[in-house]
């Protein structure tokens, strides 16, 4: 006889045998015991997993001469037949090549014919997300209503695929992937039956490079030993083209530390030892993977499913960065890897992607930055916007003379005095309110009372102070927008310009071919409070007044370029990463 690859000879047997499915064991080997079986499954779940191997163990224990049992012998010769492939009772289906409504007209004849010698009729149907539409609907009657000696196993890696009305007709039992432990253990098992000296790091390797498939971990092994019975990590990383996890925290080291030169001497090391920049960067995206769970989790040691010297490695790696750091490096590489996979010069595209990234490891939160800078300046906290400023970002700034004339909030009222509170050394106290007697006395000096008490602004700023008169109207308008809560009002007096007629009136001018017709119903909704503030703030009653042409006849480009100039435009576009399509002008 041939040799038999690890991956056929080790098999596994009965429920268990088989590693890491447990659930899915304790749920057919329950309904056995009841007697509740169900006519068809589905067995769901990653490739070398065990969904054909549990498909197999089933109809062992339905057809087991002490059975039904959730322990099949494996000696009588149902079990032995089974386990051969000889058994006339089990039909194993291939979907892939079985596919067309003719091969499940034929299936659906031979459903009726008894047992030849068992007591069920068991079809096992690998890669059943590949039959047509055609074929599905063809099956649906049958895998309703089979006959009770028929049960039926459907395998599959694509769930997804599968129409719902089969999926209705049948028991999901979803099939996980295999933890890296329990990889490790199994290989272990097997080693020591087949004399096989093997190294504590190189079961991790293979574990890890299986990525959840008990079969591909044979494959691994069985390609490994046919090189030498005495395996060492040097021989796994050089046969499967893994990098050392040493190396690779190496590598990313660099890229926290921002240490561009080691980045590109790391790289080369790798490229001189022949491993592939796809691969590197697959692993490094794992390691700062688990960078960032080590850092966020409660128990490290539990979440990372890895050995202790590299776990070790890993904490000493993760005692330098923040959890944003690893956040930000972790979406960069992801974004990377569609491009190096198609690149045509994998090593320059990994170069690059480290490199750009090297420049976010040096970046710091902001809770964290503030703290190394040390004691705040005094006014850090006044100058700080509240929600309720109601202020646009500081990349918007106004476009009226008033913005740019004042840029230092400490400048905007210099006449205004300021105070530092007595218990909170380095804290400014708001400007001091004095009363005056009437308006035409005032001095440019003194204060005003605060607004009338039936306007918006006094009941929703109770006690509120104010600054000193404003004479300017460029300022006027300015100091309206920094006090005004209605985004439409802030945004029309951002973009006006101001003018006081006969001091009496202030006149806004917005831009020639602007339509303004939005900005004047918010004006004149908050018409009563903005004459209030207006008027408090000049010492004198005033009119709010708008000049300026309405837009008319504008072609759609000059109305997409206009409403991507406004303020609150802008920011909406920014807020939800979004553009103009179309503009339509208010008539």
């Amino acid at each position: 006889m041939g040799y038999l690859v690890l991956a056929r000879k080790w098999r596994p047997s009965g429920f268990g045998d088989l590693v890491g499915q447990a659930p899915v064991a304790r749920v057919l080997k329950n309904s056995i015991l009841q007697g509740k079986i169900a006519h068809a499954y589905i067995f769901s779940g990653p490739r070398g997993v065990g969904k054909t191997s549990m498909a197999r163990i089933l109809a062992k224990a339905l057809n087991c001469e002490a059975g039904p049992t959730p322990e099949p012998c494996g000696k009588c010769n149902f079990c032995l037949g089974i386990a051969g492939g000889s058994s006339m009772d089990v039909m194993e289906i291939d979907g892939a090549s079985n596919n067309g409504v003719n091969d499940v007209r034929e299936l659906r004849d031979m459903v009726k014919y008894a047992p030849s010698s068992g007591r069920y009729k068991v079809y096992i149907i690998d890669e059943v997300h590949m039959l047509s539409d055609s074929a599905f609907n063809a099956l649906l009657k049958t895998l309703e209503e089979p006959p009770a000696h028929v049960v039926f196993v459907m395998a599959t890696t694509e769930p997804k695929d599968i129409p719902l009305t089969v999926f209705s007709r049948c028991q999901h039992l979803p099939f996980r992937r295999i933890s890296a432990k329990e990889i490790r253990e199994r290989l272990e098992h097997i080693c020591a039956r087949e004399d096989l000296k093997i190294s504590r790091g190189s079961l991790e390797l293979i574990a890890r490079a299986a990525d959840g498939s008990m079969r591909d971990s044979l494959t691994l092994l069985d390609q490994i030993a046919s090189v030498s019975s005495d395996i060492e990590e040097e021989l796994v990383r050089e046969l499967l083209g893994l990098t050392g996890y040493q190396n690779l925290a190496a590598l990313l080291g660099a890229v926290l530390e921002g240490r561009r030169e080691d980045v590109l001497e790391e790289i080369a090391g790798f490229a001189d030892k022949g491993a592939d920049p796809r691969q590197i960067l697959k692993d490094i995206v794992k390691l700062t993977r688990d960078l960032l769970v080590y850092r966020l989790s409660r128990k490290p040691d539990e979440a990372l499913d890895m050995g202790e010297e590299d776990r070790e490695v890993l904490g000493s790696l993760a005692a330098s960065v923040f959890p944003e750091q690893a956040l930000a490096l972790l979406s960069e590489f992801l974004k990377a890897e569609p491009g190096l996979k198609f690149s045509s010069n994998p090593r320059v595209a990994l170069e690059m992607a480290m490199l750009k990234a090297s420049y976010f490891g040096t970046f710091l939160p902001v809770g964290e930055a503030l703290r190394k800078l040390g004691p705040a300046p005094s006014r850090a906290l006044e100058d700080r916007p509240s929600l309720e400023d109601n202020k646009p970002p500081a990349r918007y700034a106004s476009q009226n003379a008033f913005s740019k004339k004042v840029k230092d909030p400490d400048t905007a009222y210099p006449e205004v005095k300021r105070e530092k509170a007595a218990d909170t050394p380095g804290i400014h106290e708001r400007p001091e309110v004095k009363k005056i007697k009437s308006a035409p006395e005032a001095r440019p000096e003194e204060a005003v009372e605060t607004a009338p008490a039936e306007s918006p602004a006094a009941e929703t700023t109770e006690n509120a102070k104010i600054p000193s008169i404003i004479k300017e109207a460029d300022r006027l308008v300015g100091a309206l927008a920094e006090r005004a809560k209605n985004p439409m009002v802030i945004s029309a007096f951002r973009t006006a310009q101001g003018s006081i007629k006969d001091g009496k009136e202030l006149v806004l001018s917005f831009p020639k071919g602007m339509n303004t017709e939005l900005f004047e119903e918010s004006l004149k909704k908050d018409q009563k409070w903005i004459e209030d503030e207006a008027s408090a703030l000049y010492g004198a009653p005033l009119k709010i007044t708008v000049s300026g042409e309405r837009g008319a006849g504008f072609s759609k480009k000059d109305l997409v370029q206009k409403a991507v100039a406004m303020p609150f435009t802008r920011e909406a576009l920014d807020l939800f990463d979004g553009k103009v399509v179309d503009v339509n002008e208010r008539k």
